[in-house]
């Protein structure tokens, strides 16, 4: 289980680089785990405050609202730099809307393009083998 986990943090990591996310801010991080978290437990994403934020803080001792403001920051700063603009990652042709989206949506349109992904190469990463 220990190298799936791996195996999906790199892909997410992929896809966040692809999306224009860069490591130099925290949220980077926050948001690569939320987006693992999702992945791993699909009901997550419904309680993000309490399922996600919270695990996230504690393992990286900080606030929930730190957790939320640093991956909003981050977000921000992707949507400045690629506003009406369209991309590609990971094979899905993504279109930057004028504004951004909020945490729970980005979150869950990650999530969803990594299952894709992970789909369309018929991985066993996937099923956590």
């Amino acid at each position: 289980m220990k190298s799936s986990i791996k195996s999906i943090e790199a892909i997410i990591t992929k896809a966040l680089y692809q999306f224009g996310f860069s490591p130099i801010h925290s949220g980077f991080f926050y948001l690569r785990d939320a987006v693992r978290i999702a992945y791993f437990e699909q009901d997550a994403i419904t309680l993000v405050t309490k399922l996600i934020y919270l695990p996230l803080a504690k393992e990286y001792d900080t606030t929930v609202d730190n957790i939320e403001k640093s991956i909003r920051k981050s977000a921000d700063a992707v949507w400045k730099n690629n506003a009406c603009s369209t991309i590609a990652v990971m094979n899905t042709i993504y279109t930057f809307s004028e504004n951004h989206i909020e945490n729970k949506e980005l979150i869950s349109l990650i999530c969803n393009i990594i299952k894709q992904t992970i789909n369309i190469f018929d991985t066993d990463i996937g099923k956590g083998i």
